[in-house]
């Protein structure tokens, strides 16, 4: 009678260990459901974490938490530059504010194993950052603006059409950022969706060198009909006009052109929140062209909060009238006479013509070159800079006239083939590599030029304007 005691009471207990056993799972289970339920509440992102194509409808909303709202894409250009592409990401995800805001997409052209070495090392060790990878375009005699032009189209395709975003920052693996830069772009963000005249918002200041900026002034934003690039924020909408009709070649130029601007403006600021690493990205596409220029600019070191500025500082009606009563209020002032400037007045000086807008550029040391008749950093023609720690307005006769009739100025497109002219001049002329008369159309000069070989050369500057 005991043993058969004993074998049902250890019968009655391993069942009842079995049932304890079975609910203790099914409320693991449980838990654990409920666990990776709050975990994706808590930390779901605005884009596929892994570099997967196939994932890319895979697209969650952050919780609604200010600091986890999404903001833009980061497009990131790189192709062949690894050391660069690893300072630009380092910078890049330091200064990100959150993973839910931005999320980062590497985009490198063609294959190069170093750069997709580190491309992967940041998909790998942070959150939201993604790598996709171009065929890249084969290129001809050394010129690599066919190559560049196809993968931007490619990857803003696939920033807007793929990943399917409304904001993407465009940048490039040679820059340097300003500690404020998501901080500028944010709020820049806000400013692109309330003026329909803004088509860009960008981090670079053409001019930004130096002795041209007010340095004390971290918040000073301005609006400019040239494209500066460089850092740079688009919108979905405008991807969509743009796509289209996207060049095959030297696509920032053809952005600066009046059929694709449209008579609409960027805002840039005037502390670079970008610069160009030298040192690490080398001469670039332009072969070191600008080099002079580009080696003053320094992304600012300043931490100004945008979100403090209105949003109605840049708006064009508001923006327009404040910039006319400068003009308006400025002193007159000559080439002569920049030497006995006072720092507590702004200053204006016109010029007539393209010969007067060189001798004040090489004066004050501006980019000179000239696009769909705009100088950088113009607004309506009207170029403003720091010297002597005055602002001084570079200003187009008629506005200088009459401040008013600002908006009414028109970029003249025949300005780009005198500029082109001007160039050639100093290049051949001045230099004394030619004598005679300086006329790239004469017989002579032609004739010159054949003599020596370089009949691919005089073609190469392109349709000029003797002037």
């Amino acid at each position: 009678m005991k043993r058969v005691l004993r074998r049902s009471a250890s019968k009655h207990a391993s069942t009842l260990f079995k049932i304890i056993c079975i609910l203790v799972l099914c409320s693991f289970i449980i838990y654990l459901k409920s666990e990776d339920h709050d975990l994706q509440k808590n930390t779901a992102i605005h884009a596929p974490r892994s570099n997967s194509r196939e994932d890319e409808d895979d697209i969650l909303i952050p919780a609604d938490n200010k600091d986890q709202q999404f903001v833009a894409a980061v497009l990131v250009f790189c192709a062949t530059r690894p050391d660069a592409l690893r300072n630009h990401l380092s910078q890049i995800l330091a200064q990100r504010p959150s993973h839910f805001q931005y999320h980062i997409i590497v985009s490198q052209d063609g294959n190069k194993t170093a750069v997709t070495q580190v491309a992967q090392k940041f998909v790998k060790d942070y959150k939201n950052v993604s790598h996709i990878q171009h065929e890249k375009t084969e290129i001809k005699k050394r010129n690599n603006y066919p190559a560049i032009s196809a993968h931007y189209k490619w990857a803003l395709d696939k920033a807007f059409k793929g990943f399917r975003y409304d904001h993407v920052i465009v940048t490039e693996d040679d820059l340097d950022i300003g500690n404020d830069f998501f901080s500028y772009f944010r709020w820049g963000k806000q400013v692109l969706n309330s003026d329909d005249t803004i088509w860009c918002v960008s981090a670079w200041n053409d001019n930004g060198g130096g002795p041209l900026i007010d340095s004390t002034r971290g918040d000073l934003i301005w609006r400019t009909d040239f494209f500066p690039g460089l850092g740079w924020m688009l919108t979905k909408k405008l991807w969509n006009e743009l796509s289209p009709g996207f060049p095959v070649a030297y696509w920032d130029d053809w952005m600066r052109k009046p059929e694709v601007r449209k008579s609409r403006s960027c805002i840039r600021p005037e502390i670079s929140r970008t610069s160009h690493n030298m040192k690490l990205a080398g001469k670039g596409s332009s072969g070191g062209m600008f080099k002079d220029y580009l080696s003053k600019i320094s992304a600012s070191s300043a931490n100004i909060d945008f979100s403090l500025l209105p949003v109605t500082l840049v708006q064009k009606s508001i923006y327009d009238k404040r910039l006319i009563e400068q003009i308006e209020n400025a002193r007159p002032i000559d080439l002569q006479n920049t030497t006995g400037m006072e720092k507590t007045y702004n200053y204006k000086i016109v010029y007539k013509n393209i010969r007067d807008w060189h001798r004040l550029a090489a004066h004050f040391k501006l980019m000179t070159d000239i696009r769909g008749g705009m100088q950088r950093t113009a607004y309506y023609g009207v170029v403003t800079l720091m010297f002597q720690n005055c602002r001084v307005f570079l200003v187009p006769e008629s506005t200088y006239r009459n401040p008013s009739q600002l908006t009414s100025y028109v970029y003249d497109s025949e300005w780009d083939k005198q500029n082109r002219f001007i160039e050639f001049e100093a290049y051949y002329c001045k230099t004394k590599k030619y004598a005679g008369k300086c006329d790239p159309h004469s017989p002579e000069m032609i004739a010159f030029f054949k003599k020596k070989g370089w009949k691919k050369r005089l073609d190469d500057w392109g349709e000029m304007l003797v002037v």
